[in-house]
Order: C-alpha cells, then structure tokens, then sequence
C-alpha cells in the first residue's frame, strides 16, 4: 500500500499508537430458533466475550464446566442460584430449534448435588462429579440414551480413592481431572477388568484440566507469578519427554483482574470457553473466545520468553482492531518513566497518565482499524533477564471518518522492562525512512 503521511494522518496515527480504548465486545444475542451450532451467537473473536446472555450467562447465577457433544446438538454446563441446588443444565437442538436449558439429572437422584458434565469423544457417555454434603465428590459416568440418560454409576478402582471432579476425556478413553485430596490433575485409564486406574498427570500446577482428544494439550487454572488476577487460563503441551511443558498463562485476551477457570473447547474446536468471575459478589458467567491462543501459547512453550515478548509486541498495536483497552492498558507500563517517540517531529508521550489521556479519541466510532502487520521482529533479553529489547517494521493502516491512513514501512523500537512477573513496555519510537527526493535535496 502506499505510503500516506499528510501530518494530520501522522498525528491521528501517533495518537492511536500510543493510546487505548476497549470496547467490551458481547455477541450479538441471536435468537436459539436459528439453529446456529453455538445457540444463535454470533462467535467471538480473539478478546473473550459473554456467552449466551441471559440463556445460558444469566446475571446472579454461577455457571461452569460447558459442554458440546460432539454433533454440536446438545449443550450441557453446570448452574446455582447461590444457596440453592448445583445442576447440571441442557439445551438441545431439535428442528432447526435449540430448547431453552433446563436442569437435567444425570444420577437418577442419587446425590444431591450434579456438576461438571462432559461428553466423551463417542458422544454416548457422559462423565460427571455428583456430590451430597460437603465435597466428598467422585466421578460418574452415564449412557446417553436419545432423551433419556441410562445406567449411572460412579468408577471403580483406584480413581475413587480420593474425591475428585472436572473429568474430560480424550479420544483413546483417557480421563483427566482433579484429584482434590493431592491438589493437582490426575489422569486415568479403564482397565481390562473395567475398574480405573489412576496417576500424577505430570502438570506443575492447576486444576480443572481440560484435555484436547489428540492429547496435544491440555487447558487447565491456576496462579502463578504470571498470573493476572485471582487465578487465570493456562495451556501446557507435551514436551517430548513423555511429560508436559510449563503451563503457559493464555493472556490478557483470556484472562483478566478477575478469577478465571472451568476451561473448555467447542466441540469443533474452534472456540475456548470459561468461567469469569466477574459478577459482585465474585459469581461467574460463561465467556468464550476464537481458540487461536491456544496456539499461540503453544509458540511460547516451544520458543520462550522471545516469543512472549513478541506476543505482547504485537498486541500494543493489533488491540485497535477490537479496540481492546484491556489487553493494551495490560501492556503499557503504568508507570511516570514510560515515554512514546512518534515521527514527524510530533511531541511525544510521556508517563501513563498522558497516555490515558487519549483513550476517548479512540473510542470514537469514526476511528477503525483495518490492518497491522509486524514484520522482521527482533529482540534481545538481558542477562539479568528482566529488561528486553526489540526491533520491527510496522505497518498499521486504518480509516478515520471513511479516509483511509496508513504508516507504512514504520521503523519500530522499543524497550519492556518485567514488572511483577510480567512484561511490560517502558517506551517505543516509531520513525519513517527518509524520503529519496527529500535525501538528495537535503
């Protein structure tokens, strides 16, 4: 594209270079006759949205632990008003028309209390955790049975002898889940003898283990120093060891201030959904989002912190096509020494403060994004291992008002510094290629 630097282009660019605005995205509530694969919502992109307002996210009720059979043609999550029963709910697709979710009970009444159901891979089983008093919770499984579910019991051998929940199951039959008297995932598998086998899945941290069929990762909670809340989304993958890699934090796309957990993926595996706690009094609602962070953790786990800093690089300017003012206000330094270096000779930013001061620009709805691509990105880590470098080239194209802008070509720099765990820009400078003509007039 050509380049286009009339100095109003260069200082709305310069401004939205260095400022954010979030624009809370919640799809668009279709109606459940549609017969969408998702309950008639309009999918998310990659910023974490509500799933299902007011159908299955329903404001002062917990909601948890979502499940898709594998057609894509039932829906199963667990719900409590608080005080009140935990249930297992469901929602079918039947011509052309998803039924409003109702509770379900997968035990017969055995137990008091049902959550945390998941399809296995053949779509005819089901495994969940019912309870009475207290949490000395096991595992069941129950036949799928057209309207009917059949023959619930809970496994047998060594997987009942702790309490535990959250079973998912890949496509060779293996389960994974929390053992709640060892605080970690255990995975186990059906013997010849039809009881259950049970071990340490080898994670270093986490709970509410969410495994892909192939086994080629596994979501699951927890906190640790990257951790941006009460407890955030991970991924971890296999190492090549037989074991898993350390769980890579999912970012702020995912995870928030707030405490996320109960990861799961559609059954296509398109779409990641969990649970944010984000309502007063710490009740969660069901979010989803596009399942391409997964694979970019999955970058992280095999490259490193290099392409941790790469990833939070390219969000400073690729938040502006969602206008995610989180995801960019978890970026910049909150800090007085941040400081922006624009081109053109403009003033630049200095500190958090003036940097917020320009967030209602680009909540303008006359300000949309339309392309950014980084290229040739190069960094440097320090020795001390808390400082970095990087190098790009930058274009970042947009429209204000219905005319087209575009930095084009953009030599970018800048410096992160680590700040309690996480990495954070400290300053940037973007500057243009001297012009042929003007160099050889010069």
């Amino acid at each position: 594209m050509p380049r286009q630097r009339p100095r109003t282009t260069a200082l709305i660019l310069s401004l939205m270079l260095v400022t954010a605005v979030h624009a809370e995205q919640t799809p668009e509530l279709s109606s459940p006759e549609l017969g969408s694969l998702y309950l008639g919502q309009t999918p998310p992109g990659q910023v974490a949205s509500i799933f299902a307002p007011d159908l299955v996210s329903v404001t002062g009720r917990y909601e948890f632990a979502l499940s898709f059979a594998p057609a894509g043609d039932r829906l199963l999550f667990t719900a409590q008003v608080p005080d009140q029963k935990v249930m297992v709910h469901q929602s079918r697709l039947r011509n052309g028309r998803w039924t409003q979710p109702e509770p379900v009970s997968l035990a017969a009444g055995a137990r008091k209390d049902e959550m945390e159901s998941f399809f296995a891979p053949d779509g005819r089983h089901v495994y969940f955790a019912p309870y009475d008093e207290g949490m000395d919770v096991r595992i069941w499984r129950v036949t799928v049975d057209g309207d009917h579910w059949r023959d619930p019991e809970p496994l047998a051998g060594p997987i009942a002898d702790d309490a535990a929940f959250f079973p998912t199951c890949a496509a060779d039959g293996t389960l994974y889940y929390t053992n709640l008297a060892q605080r970690s995932v255990y995975r186990a598998r059906k013997t010849d003898a039809g009881t259950w086998d049970a071990e340490p899945a080898g994670l270093e941290f986490g709970g509410h283990p969410f495994i892909a069929p192939d086994q080629s990762f596994v979501l699951l909670d927890g906190r640790a120093e990257d951790s941006l809340g009460k407890g955030d989304i991970y991924a971890a993958f296999p190492d090549g060891d037989g074991g898993w890699t350390t769980p890579v934090n999912l970012g702020p796309r995912v995870n928030s201030a707030h405490g996320e957990s109960c990861p799961s993926l559609s059954a296509d595996g398109k779409y990641l959904f969990f649970s944010r706690y984000d309502e007063p009094g710490d009740i969660a609602q069901i979010y989803w989002v596009d399942a391409a962070v997964i694979a970019t953790a999955r970058d992280i786990a095999i490259r490193g912190e290099p392409a941790r800093i790469e990833r939070i690089v390219r969000d400073s300017i690729a938040w502006a096509l969602t206008k995610d003012r989180h995801l960019l206000e978890s970026i910049i330094a909150h800090d007085d020494d941040y400081t922006c270096f624009h081109p053109e000779g403009l003033v630049p930013v200095r500190g958090y403060d003036q940097f917020e001061g320009g967030f209602d620009l680009w909540m303008d709805d006359r300000f949309v994004a339309t392309r950014t691509d980084v290229r040739d990105f190069h960094c440097h880590i320090s020795n001390s291992g808390d400082v970095a470098w990087f190098a790009a080239i930058l274009d970042d194209c947009f429209t204000w008002d219905g005319q087209p802008g575009c930095w084009a070509d953009t030599r970018w720099t800048g410096v992160l510094e680590k700040q309690d765990g996480a990495w954070s820009i400290m300053q940037m400078h973007f500057s243009f290629a001297a012009d042929r003509d003007a160099a050889s007039s010069g």
